[in-house]
Order: structure tokens, then sequence, then C-alpha cells
């Protein structure tokens, strides 16, 4: 498990609506969920990472990649982990 500190960037980026359904629709539901937005603070399980990096950089191109990057590229590396 990782805990990190989002900033305010971060979090407004992970805050923002998300249409549809499916997988990346359940990971970032479930992402904005775990977010104390007092604290910034989220916990990762080995889970969690494994689905931002599969849904970063598995799928093709999209607009998932750079949000990804752009909410946990800072604590992950830009290429999360990987």
């Amino acid at each position: 498990m990782k805990k990190i500190a989002l900033n305010q960037s971060e979090m407004n980026e992970l805050r923002k609506p998300n249409a549809g359904s499916g997988g990346w629709q359940s990971l970032l539901e479930g992402l904005q969920r775990k977010v104390n937005y007092q604290t910034g603070e989220i916990t990762l399980t080995d889970s969690d990472v494994e689905r931002i990096q599969r849904y970063a950089f598995d799928y093709g191109n999209g607009g998932w990649e750079s949000r990804l990057i752009s909410v946990f590229g800072r604590h992950l590396g830009q290429t999360l982990g990987r």
C-alpha cells in the first residue's frame, strides 16, 4: 500500500466528472471515493497502482493517460512506476 498526498491541482484533476461506464470509470470513481479532499491523502493498494498503470499505458491513447499522469505522476513518476 502506498499513502500519498495530492496537491490541489491533482485533486481537481481527479475530481473532474466522468461520463459513461466501464473499467476506466470504475477505477476513477473508486479513486475519487478514496481521497480525503480536506488533506489530499489517498492510500493506493497494489491493485490500484496496477490498474492505474494499466489504464495509463495498455489501452491506446486517449484522455485517460494524461489524466492519470497529471494526478499520480508526481508520486509514482511519469511512467507511473513501470
